[in-house]
């Protein structure tokens, strides 16, 4: 710590510096897609979002919080020397306990877990939250740690075994920081009491008793104790202030908006805080003068920035995807690790010749090669979730629909746009091409958020037929025709093997099944409880198979509208369906459990289960040469699986 103050001392000129030297950067380029692999998968792309980072005590490694588990990385070379993975929803904090031997993870999943840093291996789950765990803290003996979560409870823990020590019931307190006392007899709960109070508990550790409250007429969304809990650092309705625990007054205070702040951290000796915030920016400050001295810059909101231990570096984590590691005095960017893109990816399908695999997200599409893992293009989707994407028959095109209420093609060869189809009044759900590859189908109105006690009274639940007009370039064509029977979201389009016939499937419990040419209603289908939210043809075409909100999957036969097979049961909320290229095998993705199944297609018979994605499957597709699928989550990762582990 001596060297950092001498150096800040050093550079008082750059306390109005924001540095920006990411070309002068040596980038980390390694391949991580196959780390920490669950089961059944040969890799992964995309190492997710970024919530938390934390030096190993050694300063070698670095352990990174995100939504699928635990990254360690070296910090020298940039490579990914782990995956800790167990927990089923993102994970949020992490705290290294004071002798250094354990790392202790706190997760949405409602759970803490506890893993050895020598082996990486898990000792314990900590398992009691009714609701997703916040905070961490360990007491200074080691022995014990404490955990915060939305459940208003402070649970205490025995380090060694993850054993139930006791539980302090938190008086309706939304806890911002939490923080032992150096003599490790209390602990400080610090959160927002009222729209304009905060509160500070303190708790007798040995008795578990409530000691006292101080309220003070201040907003904080954000808050961090100083190593001696004698000030705070707080930001919310004013920019920073600085806090005096002892006398419970405002003592310093910075007057300029410097965003909402996600993460705070004190140096060892309390003189300098470390702030990330949501104005793609982290600072160091001097709390004596309340002023930024050093300040770095990332592309988009930094959620966390900690100093390594011997305070010479401070890496931070940021939504742009990246890792940055900088000079602590200077503030110069040192290296960079790539790719913990932050989006949530809605929709995905394989090229005809399995070249490429294009993904649909948050105002982006992203074109990968599925054997390399390397992420060949990004396409702009301005204001514009993606949720559908196909490619045309031939790979020349490639189709999206989302929010921007706009069906949009692009040349897949130049990555040019080519025009957009207008008329829809509402989210575009799905987009399929005919298989000639002159006409698209677009399906209007998907409520992403709509829950099964929920109707969509209004909007547009329409399916539109547009024409693709060629000539020296493909141009926007004509609406053809427009159906309007189905009175909810329509969630899935599919065209029949030879053309002639288009299946739309609807949260307002039907199938309907058009004719291409004339445009009339041929069939409907009814779904015997719940909102159907897949469907797709067999690649025969005899079968018309739908999965629903309530977790079954039927299979009709399109000529007769019966019944194949009984309903399979317990598939989970259905996200999305695919047939293998042979027609054997149904694989379904859904979202109560994250999971991949598979089923034979002609019996019903389940075969096997992929787990490996936190958050909701969207969408799985089969690779056309049947030797892999790719699975797509709103955890921000694709897992491409090996077809050749599937138990028959």
């Amino acid at each position: 710590m001596k060297i950092l103050t001498l150096l800040f001392a050093a550079f008082p000129f750059i306390s109005s510096l924001f540095i920006l030297t990411f070309m002068t950067t040596l980038t980390f380029c390694q391949d991580n897609t196959g780390v920490g692999l669950p089961k059944g998968a040969k890799a992964r792309f995309g190492k997710s979002k970024i919530y938390q980072l934390k030096y190993f005590p050694d300063g070698e490694r670095i352990a990174v919080a995100t939504t699928i588990g635990i990254w360690i990385y070296d910090v020298q070379t940039g490579d990914a020397l782990d995956l800790l993975t167990g927990h089923t929803g993102p994970v949020t904090s992490i705290v290294f306990s004071p002798d250094g031997n354990t790392i202790a993870t706190g997760s949405e999943d409602k759970t803490v877990r506890l893993w050895d840093v020598n082996t990486n291996q898990l000792i314990a789950t900590c398992d009691g939250h009714k609701d997703g765990v916040n905070r961490i803290a360990f007491h200074p003996n080691g022995k014990t740690f404490a955990s915060d979560s939305e459940d208003w409870q402070i649970r205490i823990w025995e380090t060694e075994t993850g054993n139930l020590v006791k539980i302090i019931k938190s008086n309706n307190i939304s806890a911002i920081d939490m923080s032992y006392s150096p003599d490790g007899t209390t602990l400080l709960i610090i959160g927002q009491h009222s729209q304009y109070e905060m509160k500070i508990e303190y708790w007798d550790i040995e008795s578990g008793e409530h000691l006292e409250t101080e309220l003070h007429d201040v907003k904080f969304n954000s808050a961090k104790f100083s190593p001696d809990c004698l000030s705070l650092a707080g930001a919310g309705g004013n920019p920073l202030l600085f806090w005096d625990v002892e006398i419970g007054k405002l003592v310093k205070n910075y007057t300029k908006w410097i965003g909402d702040l996600k993460s705070m951290e004190f140096s060892s000796n309390g003189r300098y805080l470390l702030t990330a915030s949501n104005m793609d920016r982290v600072d160091v400050w001097d709390v004596n003068t309340a002023k930024p001295i050093v300040s770095m810059g990332h592309r988009d909101t930094v959620n966390t920035a900690t100093f390594s231990p011997d305070e010479k570096t401070i890496a931070s984590g940021s939504d742009d995807g990246t890792i940055r590691f900088w000079d602590a005095a200077t503030g110069k960017l040192i290296n960079e690790i790539t790719a913990h893109l932050s989006t949530e990816i809605y929709s995905a399908v394989y090229s005809p010749d399995g070249s490429t695999l294009a993904c649909g997200t948050e105002s982006e599409i992203r074109i990968w090669n599925p054997q390399s893992g390397e992420l060949l293009n990004n396409i702009s989707e301005p204001s514009c979730d993606v949720y559908s994407i196909a490619y045309s028959p031939n790979g020349d095109l490639l189709a999206t629909g989302g929010t921007s209420k706009k069906v949009r093609l692009w040349d897949t060869k130049t990555r040019r746009f080519l025009g957009s189809f207008s008329g829809h009044k509402d989210t575009i759900s799905s987009v399929a091409f005919l298989p000639d590859g002159n006409r698209l189908a677009s399906g209007g109105g998907l409520n992403k958020q709509q829950t099964k006690n929920q109707k969509q009274t209004n909007g547009d639940f329409s399916v539109c037929l547009w024409e693709i007009r060629k000539g020296e370039m493909y141009l926007i064509g004509d609406r053809l025709a427009t159906f309007t029977e189905h009175k909810e979201s329509v969630t899935s389009l599919s065209f029949s093997p030879d053309g002639k016939t288009l299946a739309s499937g609807s949260h307002d419990k039907t199938i309907r099944l058009w004719d291409v040419d004339t445009g009339t209603s041929l069939k409907v289908l009814t779904d015997r409880e719940d909102a159907v939210t897949a469907i797709t043809y067999s690649p025969d075409g005899i079968t018309l198979v739908s999965g629903s909100r309530d977790g079954t999957i039927q299979l009709w036969n399109v000529k007769s509208g019966d019944l194949m097979l009984p309903p399979i049961e317990e598939a989970g909320q259905v996200t999305s369906l695919s047939y293998s290229p042979d027609g054997s095998i149904l694989a379904s993705s859904s979202e109560g459990n994250n999971a991949i199944h598979f089923w034979d297609s002609k019996t019903g018979q389940h075969l096997q289960t992929f787990a490996g994605h936190t958050q909701r499957v969207n969408a799985v597709v089969f690779s056309p040469d049947n030797e892999t699928l790719a699975s797509v989550s709103s955890d921000g990762t694709i897992l491409i699986w090996d077809l050749g582990t599937l138990s028959h």
